[in-house]
């Protein structure tokens, strides 16, 4: 069994107009991990930091001086197997999933797409799925030049049933979980050196800064998605990928998507 999920395959409340779930009360926060607008993540309370294995962030902390608050390091082995020879060619795409695809809800909105059942504890609760404008459209086009991991704070329960229905074309490879992100300084954070894929390959798009501390060069860092049909940031996205899939190192050009886009 491989680490990561292997996808190789009335009247209604008015909109919702902020993250009325963003409630470590609420049990969605247990299973579904959110953000407010501007991208900053609910905070874990557990005790437990952990440090990147590449270390990236260990420095730039060091120098900060807080790398005294990381009392616990974990080493972990690979989380995603050797690429699929189709896919040999291409580059590696982490994409978030809450606020930056979709954003869900246990009320039901005017503007949901579908609905999934989640189990909490026993009981059986529906969760209503917003996505963004053009989530399908992307996945499909950036499968052409990219291999799709799914990198999500939430949990699988939650994740796999709304990720089968955003991606019934099956262009997501990989699909990566809650237990597969590292807890730094209160936040989860999404390690792209357990991946196994050459750094310089690798672009992850999500709209927590906090989720990619480790590897801000790697990074395109997203408007938080909550409700707005208009929206068309994935569009920009798409655009702005399209022009990087032959170039020897990302790193060198992910700051242009702050600078033009």
């Amino acid at each position: 069994m491989l680490a990561a999920s292997d996808t190789s395959n009335g009247t209604l409340a008015p909109p919702v107009k902020q993250l009325a779930n963003l409630n470590v009360a609420s049990p969605l926060a247990s299973v579904v991990h959110q953000t407010d607008r501007n991208g900053k993540q609910q905070l874990i309370l557990t005790g437990v930091r952990h440090m990147s294995r590449e270390g990236s962030c260990a420095k730039k902390t060091q120098q900060r001086g807080s790398i005294r608050n990381i009392f616990a390091i974990e080493l972990r082995p690979s989380l995603l197997p050797p690429v699929y020879p189709n896919d040999v060619d291409k580059k590696c795409l982490v994409l978030d999933l809450d606020e930056t695809l979709v954003h869900s809800s246990f009320r039901p909105t005017d503007s949901y797409d579908f609905i999934i059942p989640v189990n909490i504890d026993g009981t059986v609760h529906h969760v209503y799925v917003c996505k963004r404008p053009g989530a399908e459209e992307f996945l499909i086009e950036m499968a052409k030049y990219y291999e799709i991991v799914i990198y999500t704070a939430s949990l699988s329960k939650y994740a796999d049933p709304l990720l089968d229905k955003l991606d019934p074309e099956g262009t997501i490879r990989y699909r990566l979980y809650r237990e597969h992100c590292v807890q730094y300084e209160g936040s989860y954070v999404k390690d792209l050196s357990l991946l196994d894929r050459d750094i310089t390959q690798m672009i992850i798009v999500d709209n927590s800064p906090m989720a990619y501390a480790f590897h801000p060069r790697n990074a395109i860092g997203c408007s938080s998605f909550i409700d707005d049909p208009n929206d068309r940031e994935l569009d920009s996205i798409a655009r702005f990928l399209t022009k990087f899939q032959d170039v020897e190192d990302v790193r060198n050009h992910m700051q242009l998507w702050d600078a033009n886009y």
